[in-house]
């Protein structure tokens, strides 16, 4: 580790929208205060109001970079409360974005963050594309976009092998600054909150607005949906509602209509309790991808639903892919996983399955972390040493 002065690291890309964002801030931050304890570690303006920035002790820059009421209250408190880093200061950007860099998304991301690393005083900064979905890139504008971004980034670490697929076929020639990791959230700690009551053989279901926004047919989301918890309840187990977001995804739940709002929907602020929440349940059938994550690096089975490449390529890295729901018009595939998951020995079993593959895949992400602080360190001193 550098002796001199601490680094200022800037997390890009996430943001209070939704709690896997958090997840990917709270992952990061505590594995550079691990290493670099006087680190100062910064977000932009736009990832939320000044007391989400100030609860993970994080500073804003003095850059907008959107038009949100929460963006400029954020700046304008950094710079009354003199918090404000100038952006040329920053060392190192981690960008975690997710999910930004591909046709599903469009080209607008990947140009946004290739200009923002390349404005007078950010051009020497050291950029590390952290483990996220990519891909793909049939759309040229979005190739394009995305090639240039990679091209300016230090290291590229795409979530899964259709994305590692994805990026390296921009390549004529093996690039080695592309390496595959998991989702580096698996290692998050969950955080217990006693003062939430859970009825006894829960099963979570994690909803996802999101789902009615990509598909074609909204209606067989909202199906599948009530078809969950009608067999839940036939099953002898209480359907419980975890959002997994800031707002938006309980509008889902108003969607599914009468009789179906009378469960309990469980909201909170800090995504480790959900985590923690998640790790109780007896099952899981979500559509949120996070909290998949923080679902199955718990050991806990899931049921799962998505709408982009991302999620068949989680559970098959957790050795489960059959959970996962590929047509949700197949409601009796869904009652079929639901009947397996009530059985208590099978869960047992599909638990070990799941946590041994979680233990491989968090060995995986800690290599990733050697090279991306090795990465960092290199940087610091280089830039010191002018």
């Amino acid at each position: 580790m550098s002796k001199n002065k601490s680094p200022i690291i800037e997390i890009h890309g996430t943001g209070i929208h939704n709690r896997g964002a958090e997840l990917m801030s709270i992952a990061i931050s505590e594995k550079i205060k691990s290493i670099y304890p006087d680190a100062q570690l910064v977000v932009s303006s736009n990832f939320g109001f000044p007391s989400d920035i100030s609860r993970y002790g994080f500073r804003p820059t003095f850059s907008i970079e959107s038009l949100s009421k929460k963006a400029f209250i954020s700046l304008f408190a950094g710079i009354f409360t003199g918090k404000t880093v100038n952006p040329a200061k920053v060392d190192v950007v981690l960008d975690a974005s997710g999910f930004a860099f591909s046709d599903q998304w469009g080209a607008r991301g990947a140009k946004k963050l290739y200009y923002k690393m390349n404005i007078l005083g950010r051009s020497s900064q050291l950029l590390i594309l952290m483990p996220q979905a990519l891909g793909t890139f049939n759309n040229d504008d979005v190739k394009d976009g995305c090639k240039k971004l990679f091209e300016r980034a230090a290291l590229v670490f795409p979530r899964d092998t259709i994305s590692y697929q994805c990026v390296t076929s921009l390549y004529n020639e093996k690039n080695n600054k592309i390496k595959q990791c998991p989702d580096f959230t698996i290692a998050v700690k969950p955080k217990a909150d006693e003062s939430i009551q859970l009825p006894k053989n829960f099963v979570g279901i994690v909803p996802n607005i999101r789902m009615l926004d990509k598909l074609d047919n909204k209606e067989s989301y909202l199906s599948f949906l009530r078809k969950s918890v009608d067999t839940i309840v036939k099953y002898q187990m209480t359907p419980v509602f975890i959002v997994h977001d800031a707002h938006e995804d309980s509008n889902v739940v108003k969607l599914l209509g009468e009789g179906y709002q009378d469960f309990l929907i469980v909201q909170h602020e800090d995504p480790q309790v959900l985590k923690s929440i998640l790790g109780k349940a007896q099952f899981v059938i979500g559509s949120r991808f996070h909290a998949l994550v923080s679902t199955l690096s718990q050991g806990v089975p899931c049921i799962g639903a998505g709408w982009s490449h991302k999620y068949p390529e989680l559970f098959s890295d957790f050795s489960t892919r059959e959970s996962l729901i590929d047509d949700l018009a197949d409601l009796e595939a869904l009652e079929n996983q639901i009947s397996l998951l009530s059985q208590s020995n099978y869960r047992s079993e599909k638990s070990n399955e799941i946590m041994l593959a979680a233990t491989k895949l968090k060995g995986q992400i800690n290599e990733m972390w050697v090279i991306v602080l090795n990465e960092i360190e290199q940087h610091l001193n280089k830039t010191r040493n002018k």
